[in-house]
């Protein structure tokens, strides 16, 4: 799944969801990739093209595969910026989520 924003500096920017992290999942939880295309009800061939990068899975199947695989979106995908000339820009999360500043002290 891809999405394009056209107003970005220099040209389009396309915005790529990757699942990165798919085939060290399907080890860990012990499955083959003909097993993980089974639970899922996709096509074998499906699989090692998610795996690869060649194929991006959209919405729905982002969250068959974290169900599947019992792990969270950035446990599993990337998100990748592809510029105009193919330069890639990997989005991750901070190592913390932000925290709410304490309210003041009044004493």
């Amino acid at each position: 799944m891809s999405y394009v924003y056209p107003m970005a500096p220099g040209g389009p920017v396309q915005v790529r969801i990757r699942a990165t992290r798919l085939a060290e999942w399907r080890r860990a939880r012990g499955l083959t990739q003909r097993e993980l295309a089974r639970r899922l009800a996709v096509s074998q061939n499906y699989i090692p093209a998610l795996e690869g990068g060649s194929r991006d899975p959209g919405p729905e199947m982002r969250g068959r595969l974290m169900a599947s695989l019992g792990v969270g979106f950035f446990e599993l995908f990337d998100i990748v910026l592809v510029g105009v000339a193919g330069e890639e820009l990997h989005l991750q999360p901070s190592a913390s989520p932000p925290t709410a500043p304490s309210p003041p002290s009044w004493r």
